[in-house]
């Protein structure tokens, strides 16, 4: 979620492929995630979870789309949605620190600090501690 900003695109979609928060043209040749992660950079957030949730329907166990989609439910500010996709996230891949991160957000957002907290240390002894490998992770 903090790390949007970072993303970067193949360059077949720097194109001007969204009208009104939808992949066309050359976006539809590419899975939905694509077009998820796309709709995320240009800050189309309910666009961005759409695809993320067709992504969903294809493969429902996939950790790093429900991180996604976690993230933009978070951006959005439906914190217990985010915090849902998290938790949903860790099921699959209980050791997926992305996925502690967007749960400690979410916690955090939710008035549970001591929670965020725990989760975020969590991450941190994921990584054997090191925070610059933990922030270079999320």
């Amino acid at each position: 979620c903090r790390r949007a900003e970072a993303l970067s695109s193949p360059p077949l979609l720097r194109h001007k492929a969204l009208v009104g928060g939808c992949c066309i043209g050359i976006m539809e040749a590419y899975p939905p995630v694509v077009c998820g992660n796309r709709c995320f950079m240009e800050k189309d957030y309910s666009a961005a979870i759409k695809h993320y949730t067709e992504a969903l329907e294809e493969d429902e166990e996939n950790a790093t789309i429900l991180c996604n989609r976690s993230c933009a439910y978070f951006e959005m500010e439906l914190y217990k949605t985010a915090l849902k996709d998290a938790d949903a996230a860790l099921a699959v891949d209980p050791h997926n620190v992305r996925a502690i991160d967007r749960k400690a957000l979410a916690l955090q957002s939710l008035g549970k600090r001591k929670d965020a907290q725990q989760q975020w240390m969590t991450a941190l002894l994921s990584v054997g501690g090191d925070l610059d490998v933990y922030q270079a992770i999320v």
